[in-house]
């Protein structure tokens, strides 16, 4: 439920995907439940251009061009591919529900635009990844209209406010399951962090005793965290998820995260990425941003999530810094994270003097050097949050204090920061 990297947008030659994606729209436009409906199958595709993705998808615009009356039409459309339809980790531990991405999300959007929700118009999800080579969803291309950030983040407080505010029953869901009490949801995060490790397990020996105390902390403090009306949450709300049209409608996007859970989450996790999208150098100096962000959102919003926001802070973060953590730890793992090559981060001439001195390289350091800027950013942010929170809070103790453990875990050393 956290946020993939970004690339830029390019221009991307691909006539074989685009022949397969023109025999597929032609076989499905034709079917009597589909939601895009043309008088004649003579279509084509053109323009296609790669605009965005994460570690697990892909997103590209194109455009169907079509003949109506003798008339040339274009439809500008996006499609979104999956590479990993399923989390391995969700995988590890949930056993009773569908957790493929494309359907959960294609359901969101239907389910969302059904109640008048603003979201963008799903037209297909095709899960058989004989098509294309994989699972994908079709959906309109929104345009997007420049506004001041203040603006922004006012529209996308209230936009989120409103998302919490809608009664589940309303939107007949059926692949997404509410926890099965108000208890659940916040248990599920540190087993949630226990199965990630076991995934990601490559990391600095300093680093981990960091992720294990705070799962203890998790653990120690999840049944003080009871949500007593779970809300559909996007997963991964930030102001970058959030478009403001040229209608004057604020849209929510990327919904492959999509989940019934409590608001507390959003929240925590929009409140870091705010910070951190408004200033990524000094992430700390946009506190006030996301000050305005919280308080909108609570005048807003008809259920009170500030008891709860602390615990999720710490989900939020941790839920980035583990895979970071984990992708830096070696060249090898950056590049399968990052993917990027070693020869494109490191200058030719200096290659000989690397092999001669690799029994001697820290190769951590060498797997920072591959690292994408944004995610070299975020882990320091998370970082100095951990420094943030080792100075300003001082943690509850834990459920065992005949052990004499108090959970100051963030007090006790001092921090790693990414060179």
């Amino acid at each position: 439920m956290f946020a993939p990297r970004c690339y830029n947008a390019s221009i991307l030659n691909y006539k074989m995907d685009s022949k397969r994606l023109e025999a597929y729209l032609r076989s499905v436009i034709k079917n009597d439940n589909s939601r895009l409906t043309l008088k004649n199958d003579r279509i084509r595709i053109s323009n296609v251009m790669r605009l965005g993705g994460g570690a697990t998808n892909d997103i590209y615009s194109f455009l169907l061009s079509y003949t109506e009356k003798h008339e040339e039409k274009q439809i500008p459309l996006v499609i979104k591919t999956f590479s990993e339809n399923v989390d391995p980790i969700f995988k590890s531990y949930i056993h009773d529900r569908d957790l493929r991405k494309s359907v959960r999300e294609w359901e969101a959007l239907t389910s969302l635009e059904r109640v008048g929700f603003a979201v963008p118009k799903a037209y297909f999800c095709e899960c058989d990844s004989r098509y294309l080579g994989y699972p994908f969803l079709i959906m309109d291309k929104l345009e997007r209209s420049q506004r001041n950030i203040e603006d922004n983040l006012k529209h996308f407080a209230e936009c989120l406010s409103d998302l919490h505010n809608l009664e589940i029953d309303r939107l007949r869901l059926r692949t997404l399951k509410p926890p099965k009490d108000g208890y659940a949801f916040a248990r599920r995060w540190p087993i949630h962090f226990k199965h990630a490790l076991n995934i990601e397990t490559k990391h600095s020996t300093r680093l981990r005793k960091d992720f294990d105390s705070a799962i203890r902390w998790l653990e120690s403090n999840a049944s003080s965290n009871y949500c007593s009306k779970y809300s559909l949450i996007h997963g991964d709300a930030h102001p970058a998820n959030a478009f403001h049209t040229n209608d004057s409608k604020t849209t929510l996007v990327d919904w492959e995260t999509v989940d019934i859970g409590d608001p507390a989450f959003d929240v925590a996790y929009a409140y870091h990425m705010i910070k951190f999208f408004c200033n990524p150098k000094n992430p700390d100096s946009a506190e006030q941003s996301a000050e305005r962000f919280l308080s909108q959102y609570l005048e807003r919003s008809k259920a009170d999530v500030r008891p709860r926001l602390k615990f999720y802070e710490l989900v939020a973060i941790m839920g980035y810094a583990i895979p970071y953590s984990s992708g830096l730890s070696s060249p090898i793992r950056a590049y399968k994270y990052y993917r990027r090559k070693v020869l494109q981060s490191i200058p030719v001439l200096r290659l000989p003097l690397i092999l001669l001195t690799s029994p001697f390289l820290r190769w951590p350091f060498v797997a920072r050097k591959m690292g994408a800027d944004g995610e070299l950013e975020e882990l320091r942010y998370f970082e100095s949050f951990v420094g943030k929170l080792r100075s300003d809070i001082a943690f509850a103790r834990s459920s065992n204090p005949e052990k004499g453990e108090v959970e100051l875990f963030f007090l006790k050393r001092k921090p790693i920061l990414v060179q």
